[in-house]
């Protein structure tokens, strides 16, 4: 999902304005004085000024006392907000139909944000996900956008390292939600996140320490006298271990569910064996 065509637009004329008095204050670029010459730049060119906007929070500062670009004061809103920007170095993990989740590195948390005149997927020009990138997330009225450019990383991970990634995701999304929004309606700091789940009108009791004990007890529950009997008893350890996972901080609970379905086949497989099934 991108922003309209008008947001878009009027996002380029606010950057490019505050680059362009960076520009100007710095001096890095000394034929470059106008927003429409910063336009002209080569991408390199640009990063190079955008990292030394961000990097030095007293330019905006300035340009906000200056209003050099002669903006409305809903427009100078908009500038101000970017100090809330989150910068460095991403996961992109999820292309939603609402954004594209960016995951910070540490601490880690999920950002969902909007692309500007093209979705951020066109311009990982069909890189498998995850892609490791450099970027700068930038808050835009109630929403999240990035601010043009992605510097990329040639990594490429394996299977496992992707299992990890949706692990985290799956965790996360559960944990805390997707960050939509990074400033309140003030402008000041101020994050939203996507629905989490439903939380129930009265609270269910706290299972741990009976399933602490069911743990405990299948833990010793190894001997059986059938083969299907110690396929049963694994599959309920897996169970107990997986539940019990669920009712802390969900921390492994992917690792416990693969072990429940290696569980279930290997009975499975027992069932068939001795023609039970």
């Amino acid at each position: 999902m991108n922003l309209s065509r008008e947001d878009s637009a009027l996002f380029s004329r606010l950057y490019r304005s505050v680059l362009a008095y960076t520009n100007r204050q710095l001096n890095l670029f000394p034929a470059v004085a106008t927003a429409e010459e910063v336009a002209r730049l080569s991408q390199q060119d640009v990063v190079k000024l955008r990292d030394e906007f961000h990097g030095n929070v007293e330019l905006l500062t300035r340009y906000l006392d200056e209003n050099p670009g002669g903006f409305a004061p809903d427009d100078l809103a908009i500038m101000a907000s970017w100090r809330q920007r989150v910068s460095g170095d991403f996961y992109i993990l999820r292309q939603l139909k609402a954004y594209t989740v960016f995951a910070s590195e540490e601490p880690t948390h999920l950002y969902g944000a909007l692309g500007l005149e093209q979705p951020i997927q066109d311009v990982l020009h069909g890189a498998p996900l995850p892609v490791r990138v450099r970027a700068v997330l930038l808050p835009f009225r109630d929403r999240i956008i990035y601010d043009g450019f992605i510097g990329f990383y040639p990594i490429t991970f394996g299977p496992g390292v992707r299992r990890d990634f949706n692990e985290t995701y799956r965790q996360l999304k559960d944990s805390e939600g997707i960050i939509e929004s990074l400033t309140g309606s003030d402008g000041k700091a101020r994050s939203r996140t996507s629905p989490l789940r439903k939380k129930p009108d009265r609270p269910a009791p706290d299972w741990r320490p009976a399933l602490d004990e069911i743990v405990a007890r299948t833990e010793n529950m190894r001997q059986a006298e059938t083969e299907y009997e110690c396929a049963a008893l694994g599959l309920l350890r897996a169970a107990a271990s997986l539940a019990r996972a669920m009712c802390e901080d969900g921390t492994g609970i992917h690792r416990q569910l693969r072990a429940v379905r290696r569980a279930m086949t290997l009975l499975e497989k027992s069932l068939r064996a001795g023609n039970d099934w």
